[in-house]
């Protein structure tokens, strides 16, 4: 189902946030570390080495809207918001 309508902007965190990206990262089956790029395992494991938040100070991407019937926020960082977009994980609408 996916989002019925959502606004996305990326604004710079005000507070530590979890990064929502990191979840289809690691949950998303069949995928295997050594599926991604040297690069974005590496950006993967700095993501984890600082808790997979969004760290105060930093600009992320933030997606508020209506999905699957609910009111919703989505907050990711942005490096691996990029990752997940160019391995194609998010569900498609």
């Amino acid at each position: 189902m996916g989002w019925e309508f959502a606004t996305e902007t990326k604004p710079v965190a005000r507070k530590d946030y979890h990064c929502e990206a990191s979840d289809w990262i690691d949950n998303t089956t069949g995928w295997d570390e050594e599926e991604f790029a040297e690069e974005d395992r590496e950006t993967i494991r700095k993501a984890r080495a600082e808790g997979c938040k969004v760290l105060k100070g930093t600009q992320y991407v933030k997606v508020t809207g209506k999905f699957e019937g609910e009111f919703s926020t989505f907050r990711a960082r942005a490096d691996l918001n990029d990752i997940c977009q160019r391995y194609d994980l998010y569900p498609d609408d």
